[in-house]
């Protein structure tokens, strides 16, 4: 399988944008958009998924990046959504660093371990190399986003 990060997230699933001011809002809010975009059924019951996840262990990877997930009967089927927030949130992360960009998971809890393990797998590899990063960091548009998250 030759799979790229950009399969598993669609470009309704960017948010180059988002105003959070908590780490908990930032997952509220785009539990929402995953509800609106149609790969959740349920927000308030996913995003209390994603807390209870969250509450094991902090998913603050370092680098300003944050990959929340959780694993839902609400969930549709298995996404990613890309968020870049306008300001640097708390998050507990295992570098100390506060997180602007959050990549959230979205995972059904028939997935048997698999599609999200597959997506975590292909966007960690991803987050170890500073140029992608640094281009994420970068982009200014969805369009830029997805073009390097085309990229092999």
């Amino acid at each position: 399988m030759n799979e790229q990060l950009s399969d598993f997230i669609s470009d309704k699933n960017i948010v180059m944008n988002l105003h959070a001011r908590t780490r908990d809002e930032a997952i509220k809010d785009l539990s929402f958009i995953l509800q609106k975009n149609g790969s959740v059924s349920d927000s308030d019951n996913f995003y209390k998924d994603v807390l209870k996840r969250e509450s094991m262990t902090t998913t603050g990877i370092g680098k300003n990046i944050a990959i929340p997930h959780g694993q839902s009967k609400s969930v549709i089927s298995s996404t990613m959504l890309f968020a870049r927030n306008d300001q640097k949130l708390e998050w507990n992360s295992l570098d100390g660093s506060k997180v602007d960009i959050i990549f959230l998971m979205a995972i059904p809890p028939d997935d048997q371990g698999d599609e999200h393990l597959r997506m975590l797998a292909k966007l960690s590899g991803k987050l170890m190399d500073d140029a992608f990063v640094d281009s994420i960091k970068k982009a200014s548009s969805s369009e830029q986003i997805l073009k390097i998250l085309r990229q092999q």
